[in-house]
């Protein structure tokens, strides 16, 4: 029975990092499912060298994961929107100097 939970903790596991290889359209939705998928690795792994409850140990740690990926994520993508915005405004301002200049300079 330990081999089959072993095996299926596994294999569900694979198939999350192998769809984290797609990912999603934000780094907060990819940083939650790869935090998921290998809290939920780690948490299996300790629940079951702990006490024996591999189940709990993988739901524990793929929650505790999925959030702390998402929450890292979603700093990520603030600070790229962040960034975008400034990149934004300073290319505004270097084109209104240009025609400043070319309207003044006669």
């Amino acid at each position: 029975m330990n081999k089959l939970i072993r095996n299926s903790v596994v294999a569900v596991c694979g198939l999350v990092l192998s769809g984290a290889g797609l990912g999603c359209s934000t780094n907060a939705g990819t940083g939650a499912l790869v935090g998921g998928a290998a809290g939920a690795g780690v948490g299996a792994i300790i629940g079951h060298n702990s006490h024996g409850r591999t189940a709990t140990g993988a739901a524990i740690g793929g929650v505790a994961g999925a959030a702390g990926g998402a929450l890292i994520g979603n700093e990520m993508d603030k600070e790229e929107r962040r960034r975008d915005r400034d990149d934004r405004y300073y290319n505004d301002r270097r084109y209104d100097d240009r025609r400043y200049d070319d309207r003044y300079d006669r």
